[in-house]
């Protein structure tokens, strides 16, 4: 059995803080090792349920972020973040995804909770009128190819979330969210076993879920803080500005509607007002 890990790093066990997750400040380098800790705990209980490949696609930021000198190495990492499928980079060919270091969507409760940037950028995005998260998104890709979500690891929030969405998923609840930037923490080890046993459930329960797989068509909200924001993305023809600060598309494939998603996030550029 082959399992694709997407691991983003906001929701990795202990992180509550931009300075826990940016290049260059004063936690990040702590926190890639428990970035690492935590994607090596999914691993060892996938193995332990009797998986046997392992692909882990980093999802974080500039996409450099897990050491490969400590990552298991059972595992293949896809590391830099040129790539078409941005989070879900290499998920083709597994037979089950897990989403370690999740987090809430941009406006919900949930520690550093946002969609693809920065809440001073992107405030709200929603598929097909409903609220969308980063997971939600990704898991409408893999399950569309029959790929079910098989793990989430994060915050309360994003935990709930998976549980609403994915049938019989299972969940890995590293920390409890108080504030956008404080949570109540489990201490590294319980949560790398909480994290292990759900991964083990997961695989061994492989036939019990089923692929997150909406119907099209597939429609994108995005709102902008600023209208400058919703300005600067303009460039595809599909786009829509429905408001000021709102941009909409629509595709009868979700893997286009996903593609132009990504590249509406890159060409986005926040105001000098708001850095």
């Amino acid at each position: 059995m082959k399992v694709f890990i997407s691991a983003d790093m906001e929701g990795v066990t202990g992180v509550t803080h931009p300075q826990d997750v940016i290049p260059g400040r004063s936690q990040y380098e702590r926190f890639r090792r428990f970035l690492t800790a935590d994607v090596n705990a999914a691993i060892e209980g996938a193995s332990q349920g009797g998986a046997t490949g392992f692909l882990v696609n980093e999802a974080h930021d500039g996409m450099r972020n897990i050491l490969l000198e400590d990552l298991d190495e059972r595992a293949e990492l896809i590391v830099g973040s040129k790539k078409p499928l941005s989070m879900m980079q290499g998920f083709e060919g597994a037979d089950v995804a897990f989403f370690v270091g999740y987090h809430a969507r941009a406006g919900a409760e949930g520690v550093l909770s946002h969609t693809f940037n920065s809440p001073s950028v992107v405030t709200d995005v929603q598929l097909n009128g409903e609220p969308c998260s980063e997971a939600r998104m990704n898991a409408t890709l893999s399950g569309l190819s029959g790929i079910p979500v098989g793990l989430v690891a994060g915050d309360d929030p994003t935990c709930e979330e998976a549980e609403s969405l994915y049938t019989n998923v299972k969940t890995a609840q590293v920390k409890t969210a108080i504030d956008r930037y404080t949570a109540r923490c489990l201490p590294q080890r319980v949560a790398r076993e909480r994290i292990r046993g759900a991964a083990e459930g997961a695989v061994r329960g492989v036939g019990d879920l089923a692929p997150y797989a909406p119907g099209p068509p597939y429609t994108f909200f995005v709102e902008f803080a600023t209208a400058s924001t919703a300005a600067s993305v303009m460039f595809f023809p599909q786009l829509e500005r429905v408001d000021d600060r709102r941009v909409s598309w629509t595709h009868d494939d979700y893997e286009t509607a996903f593609k132009m998603f990504i590249g509406v996030m890159r060409m986005a550029t926040s105001d000098p007002d708001y850095g």
